[in-house]
């Protein structure tokens, strides 16, 4: 009598490829789960820094027009604030106290990047033979 195993082969091994291709696939969710949350976690940061930085910036320019002392860059009705935006950004601000006391016309109002910048020179070119 012949035994019939040749089906059973194939099929443990279409089992274990499946099982294989399962574990690739849950060891890339759970990497890419991973990077997101990080992601996540620095866009929540930044977020927060730049609100901080624009809600400071806000109440100097309120202290300014109420007539309160304020160490800034003033030239007349002009004013300049440079505020830190965690490490490597900042919030710029240029206002102009208006005609009517106590407002302000906004000039500028933008985040700058004002971190070391230092260009990347590491790539060899081919100059020919």
């Amino acid at each position: 009598m012949k035994r019939g195993g040749g089906v059973s082969g194939a099929v443990s091994l279409v089992m274990i490829f499946c099982v294989l291709c399962l574990a690739v696939f849950a060891v890339l969710t759970l990497s890419t789960a991973d990077r997101e949350a990080k992601l996540a976690r620095l866009t929540a940061e930044n977020a927060a820094n730049y609100y901080e930085a624009d809600r400071q910036a806000v109440e100097l320019l309120a202290d300014l027009a109420a007539g309160r002392d304020i160490p800034a860059d003033v030239e007349g009705t002009l004013v300049d604030l440079t505020l830190p935006v965690g490490e490597e950004q900042s919030l710029e601000v240029r206002a102009r106290l208006s005609q009517d006391a106590g407002s302000w016309e906004i000039l500028r109002w933008r985040s700058v990047y004002s971190g070391d910048w230092a260009a990347d020179e590491t790539i060899e070119i081919w100059d020919g033979p």
